[in-house]
């Protein structure tokens, strides 16, 4: 539960455009941790959900903004 903890409550930003809301997560600092916080978004983005007005969700992890 702390590493699910960390990963929702890192820092990241939000870019929209006509098609898709892409939401970038800074990536935690241990290796491991890191890896897994990749993992669930990957598997999230590999939904393919879309939200309310139809853009597609992608999340990701990366060092810098959009």
């Amino acid at each position: 539960m702390d590493l699910l903890y960390a990963i929702v409550h890192c820092h990241g930003w939000v870019r929209s455009d006509e098609q898709m809301v892409v939401v970038r997560l800074e990536p935690l600092q241990q290796p491991a941790r890191r890896h897994a916080q990749e993992q669930l978004c990957r598997k999230l983005t590999g939904l393919a959900a879309k939200i309310p007005g139809g853009k597609w969700l992608r999340i990701e992890v990366g060092e810098s903004p959009l």
